[in-house]
């Protein structure tokens, strides 16, 4: 049998999987040198591809069963998303981040993500394949495991022989169970974790009776033991107590290849790991995108920080969210030029008028060559962006981060809910954060925002000021709540520059007003300028006002995210 042979005959294997298993997708076969001699995982959007990789040594070493394990192994993928007339697991990316990761990453806390998505795909592994026990032999899943243990290290870490014992116990068979016992230790650790997580789960307790020799007898209930893990209702328990046992034998090299995961990257291990690795639910829920729409689900349940999301990343989610539900108003900036496409027609060239472009050689009449210009061309519409004139390019904001603004606009204790924002929704800070996130938004989606045109001061009890977009949401977003004071010096270099646009956001005094009131006047009359006054006027706004300078007051602190986005828009039109 060639490679080539053995290849289309996996194809074809594969194939057919995919047609008794309605998998509306591909699988690409691959041959490769590893050991493993296995690899498979199902990637990109939609979970629609799946690729298979094989090495031509397992056939030599073990005939004919590299179209078993290229069989189980297939059922194995489309299971993840849902083999026809199983359940599957997780299935969906929402199951997969609510109802199993998230419950292991809060018992793992002081694990890398990298371990947190070993022990859930392994969990995922073990519920998926007991979904397929009650109809398939899984002999391939068994010579998978085999091909593992008869690696350069020959044998089983105690994390994977209690993961392999565990799916043994739930749908193997006797044949299996011997083919594998050569590489069990059977260290009191590991049945230890085992006989935990069967007690604590129930399974334990999940039997019927049996009448042997006339003498009835309880064995275990495969078929409620399969109902109760195939339960989604039951995974985040289950996945918690998983994680809480299994986590006893994680330790350096544990991360044996799964199906769908190539071990890599554990806490201990020395190697890398590789972004690649992974289910496609895991590389999902990784992007900005799946964040933010989880981040806004636990917002609006009330629920905290999911613990696999750090807390900056979390709120900086959250704010882009909320400013992405404000009504921004868009403006195109492009202007239209026609673009010729082909000209056609032909006139005499004049020296005297014409340039030579769009000319060509023709023959006259009487045989002489003589240049033609080309006299007419179509053309279609073309737009090109351009930039507003007058428009600010550096956009610096100062924000009043004292004490005051975690109070509720009604200044009392009121400052809403704190589940993942610390300072409370309903606080004067958070809507003066939802109006500096509002302008982002505006520039945003007006294609002006720019990583290295935004500049922020936090000012309370000392003046921080950070420039570049990133740096100075993470300033934003770590507010001091002490005194009220702006320290002119820290921010004089700032002002430096020409024509920006500049606002300041404060609810009550400038405690240190009148030592800086005479420069910052005069440097704010540099730029385009305005104030936002949460409450009445003080001797700050007052004086602003005098001095002719732009001064917004705010009764609604609600209002003021579409007030900075007003405001902005206006010295956009100037």
């Amino acid at each position: 049998m060639t490679d080539k042979t053995l290849k289309q005959k996996i194809e074809e294997t594969t194939e057919k999987e995919t047609y008794n298993g309605i998998f509306d997708g591909t699988i690409k076969v691959e041959e490769f040198s590893e050991h493993p001699c296995f690899y498979a995982s199902i990637e990109l959007q939609k979970l629609k591809k799946i690729t298979l990789k094989f090495n031509p040594e397992f056939e030599k070493k073990k005939p004919g069963k590299t179209l078993i394990v290229a069989r189980d192994i297939t059922r194995h993928e489309i299971n993840h998303k849902k083999y026809r007339g199983f359940n599957g697991c997780p299935r969906t990316l929402d199951n997969h981040v609510k109802l199993i990761f998230e419950p292991m990453a809060d018992v793992l806390g002081d694990y890398s993500y990298s371990d947190i998505k070993y022990i859930t795909n392994a969990f995922e592994d073990t519920v998926l394949q007991d979904d397929f026990g009650k109809s398939f032999t899984l002999d391939g899943i068994v010579e998978f495991f085999d091909d593992v243990g008869s690696g350069p290290d020959e044998g089983f870490s105690e994390f994977y022989e209690a993961h392999v014992k565990l799916n043994l116990m739930l749908w193997g068979r006797k044949k299996q169970k011997k083919q594998l016992r050569k590489y069990f230790k059977n260290s009191d650790g590991v049945k230890e974790v085992l006989q935990n997580f069967l007690k604590k789960t129930g399974i334990m307790d999940l039997k019927e009776s049996m009448v042997v020799n006339g003498k009835e007898i309880k064995i275990k209930d495969r078929n409620a033991i399969r109902q109760y893990l195939n339960d989604e209702g039951n995974w985040p328990e289950i996945a918690r107590i998983y994680a809480e046992e299994f986590s006893k034998l994680m330790k350096p090299g544990y991360a044996l290849p799964l199906l769908n995961h190539s071990g890599s990257g554990t806490k201990g291990n020395p190697q890398p790991e590789n972004p690649e690795d992974g289910n496609q639910f895991d590389k999902e829920m990784r992007g900005s995108e799946y964040k933010q729409k989880r981040i806004q689900e636990a917002y609006v349940d009330g629920e905290g920080i999911p613990t696999w999301i750090e807390q900056f990343e979390a709120l900086d989610l959250l704010y882009q969210s909320l400013a992405q539900r404000l009504q921004i108003k868009i403006e195109t900036f492009t202007k239209q030029m026609g673009l010729p496409i082909f000209w056609h027609g032909k006139r005499p060239f004049n020296p005297e008028k014409d340039n030579l472009k769009h000319i060509t050689f023709e023959f006259s009449d009487t045989g002489e060559v003589e240049l033609k210009k080309k006299r007419w061309h179509e053309d279609i519409p073309l737009q090109y962006k351009v930039s507003p004139k007058g428009f600010p390019e550096i956009k610096y904001c100062f924000l009043d981060t004292s004490s005051s603004m975690r109070e509720s606009p009604a200044g009392d204790d009121n400052s809403g809910n704190k589940k993942i924002i610390p300072w409370g929704d309903n606080s004067k800070y958070h809507y003066a954060l939802l109006g500096w996130y509002g302008m982002l938004e505006y520039l945003k989606q007006n294609h002006l925002l720019q990583q290295t045109n935004i500049s922020l001061t936090n000012f309370s009890s000392e003046t921080h000021t950070k420039s570049g977009l990133m740096e100075a949401k993470k300033l934003a977003l770590q507010p001091q709540f002490g005194n009220t004071t702006l320290d002119l010096e820290k921010v004089r270099n700032m002002f430096k520059n020409h024509g920006m646009l500049v606002f300041t956001i404060t609810d009550g005094e400038i405690s240190n007003w009148q030592s800086i009131k005479e420069e910052f006047i005069k440097l704010a009359k540099q730029h385009h300028y305005f104030h936002l006054q949460i409450g009445n006027a003080n001797q700050t706004t007052k004086y602003l006002e005098k001095a002719g300078l732009k001064v917004e007051y705010i009764t609604n602190a609600k209002d003021l995210a579409t007030k900075v986005i007003d405001l902005t828009y206006g010295a956009c039109r100037k």
